[in-house]
């Protein structure tokens, strides 16, 4: 018989605007080729393995819609999650300004403990783009939603994908033991 591990399984979900990247970022990391063209996404479920530490995590990620009105079917799935991968596009400024103005406010009012890691996505283009987010935007924002982490990645040039979801199995298991041991101390 054999008996899944619960605590070897991370599930993250991924949001933010359409367009930034989310897709081709969880596509990235199960080793998916990339599309040519924006296909919107209304939800989408991934798996793929990394190794932290020494130990193999199997992530289950959804990617969910970025269109701000399937908030009813987006939310749905949140209950479910461990973390929230919140991205926006390093050349999208309003995608920015939508993670602390929409994104944030619709994740904190399912919960509010979960971690989140913010993700500035499409690097790769900010040479291209004449007025493009800074890393240093993306760090100030990254406090001021108390963010677990700050990443910068980019799934044209498959850099930057690993490093954000080991930073997704670090603070999943992070807050598992932070929750466990508040189970422990006042019994809930």
């Amino acid at each position: 018989m054999v008996v899944s591990v619960d605590k070897y399984s991370v599930q993250c979900s991924l949001v933010g605007d359409g367009m930034v990247g989310k897709s081709s970022l969880a596509k990235a990391i199960t080793g998916q080729s990339l599309d040519e063209g924006y296909t919107a996404t209304t939800e989408e479920s991934y798996s793929a393995s990394i190794s932290v530490k020494g130990d193999t995590y199997s992530l289950n990620i959804l990617d969910s819609s970025g269109q701000h009105d399937y908030d009813s079917v987006r939310t749905q799935g949140y209950r479910d999650n461990d973390i929230f991968v919140v991205c926006f596009s390093a050349v999208d400024r309003e995608s920015l300004e939508s993670v602390q103005d929409f994104w944030i406010p619709e994740i904190r009012q399912i919960d509010r403990k979960r971690p989140i890691i913010l993700v500035a996505t499409q690097t790769d283009l900010r040479g291209e783009d004449t007025y493009p987010v800074t890393k240093a935007e993306g760090k100030n924002l990254a406090k001021q939603i108390c963010a677990f982490s700050y990443l910068e990645c980019s799934a044209a040039r498959q850099t930057g994908i690993t490093e954000v979801f080991e930073q997704v199995v670090m603070a999943t298991l992070k807050y598992r033991k932070r929750r466990s041991l508040i189970k422990r101390v006042f019994g809930r």
